[in-house]
């Protein structure tokens, strides 16, 4: 294998011998072969998941702040506006 499919099958969890591991994973009856990995995988997933979350957060909030200061900018407007009649 080429490093980089070396790299993709470790960050992906791919066996490198797929044909074989596939072979010996259907007698695999109790899930012996893939221990271990399944909680490595999740823990990935949750950690992806987590960060998508916090950069929702993160936007969501920056745009009530942008909300937030053009409703500021408005009020300034018709103050300004009623003060100098």
């Amino acid at each position: 294998m080429r490093d980089i499919e070396k790299e993709i099958a470790k960050k992906y969890l791919l066996p490198e011998r797929p044909f074989a591991h596939g072979m010996a994973s259907a007698f695999d009856l109790f899930g012996v072969m893939n221990e271990g990995k399944n909680e490595e995988l999740l823990a990935n997933l949750k950690e992806q998941m987590q960060q998508e979350d916090r950069d929702t957060l993160g936007n969501a909030w920056r745009k009530v702040g942008e909300y937030l200061y053009l409703a500021m900018l408005e009020y300034d407007k018709a103050v300004g506006e009623s003060g100098s009649k």
